[in-house]
């Protein structure tokens, strides 16, 4: 199981820089994370029943979660090198072990139920859409967490939402920005888009690269192509996200 670090508002690279703070502080230990998170958990449960005497940790449990909290705390600080000082997170169980939840769940917890129902229609919206739609780019960038609420396509201008059914340029740079190191295909006709994952271990058979409509072993996923190459970028954006949606992905 991977190491995970939640900590609300910071960005993937944060995130990353976090996690492997963490990791130097278990390799220059020498205890390994899944000895330390047991240790933290024996401290922590004596601590829940009052410090009796017959249940107080050993020395290797109390050695083992002192690493924990010291990598925590390297954790937090490596996240949040920069932010504002009342921006700043704690350590307090923010590192875990685990897969990762998913970003577009964390990025807004309140509104994660209603987003993650509303995913499928979105994705059906964008497979009939017959060209740019500002009330459906706004809807996505809702249902991704983008926006706190539902709105409309004056609210969409007046926030300055991007064109993700309408500007190929705009879908083009956030994807870029998003999957460093993947690949971006387009076809102009019939419109097509696909997201390649990038070099991956031999032994992996979990292939994440999806497309827009045509799949390379020929499978469509709709009768017909995308209106525009925007609309295509967007749903194969979309449809790679598919899995974070759904409760067993994590």
């Amino acid at each position: 199981m991977p190491l995970r670090l939640v900590i609300e508002n910071a960005t993937a690279e944060e995130l990353a820089r976090g996690v492997a703070a963490a990791e130097a502080v278990f390799e220059s230990s020498g205890i390994s994370y899944e000895d330390a998170a047991n240790g933290m958990l024996a401290v922590e449960l004596w601590d829940m029943k009052g410090f009796p005497e017959d249940a107080e940790p050993s020395e290797e449990q109390d050695a083992a979660a002192t690493v924990w909290f010291k990598a925590e705390r390297a954790a937090c600080e490596a996240c949040c090198a920069g932010w504002p000082e009342d921006k700043v997170v704690r350590a307090h169980r923010v590192l875990g072990i685990g897969p990762v939840e998913p970003r577009v769940k964390t990025v807004n917890l309140a509104t994660w139920p209603d987003r993650q129902r509303r995913y499928r229609e979105i994705v059906e919206r964008l497979e009939t859409a017959t060209g740019p739609d500002r009330q459906l780019d706004i809807d996505i960038c809702y249902v991704m967490g983008w926006v706190n609420e539902p709105g409309t396509p004056k609210e969409a201008a007046e926030l300055g939402l991007p064109y993700l059914t309408g500007n190929l340029a705009e879908v083009a740079a956030i994807t870029e920005k998003s999957l460093q190191g993947w690949t971006i295909e387009i076809d102009q006709d019939p419109c097509d888009a696909r997201i390649i994952e990038p070099e991956r271990d031999e032994d992996d058979d979990d292939d994440m690269s999806v497309a827009a409509w045509r799949c390379p072993d020929g499978y469509l996923h709709m009768e017909k192509p995308p209106a525009n190459t925007a609309i295509a970028l967007t749903l194969a954006a979309m449809r790679l996200q598919a899995d974070s949606f759904l409760p067993q992905a994590w």
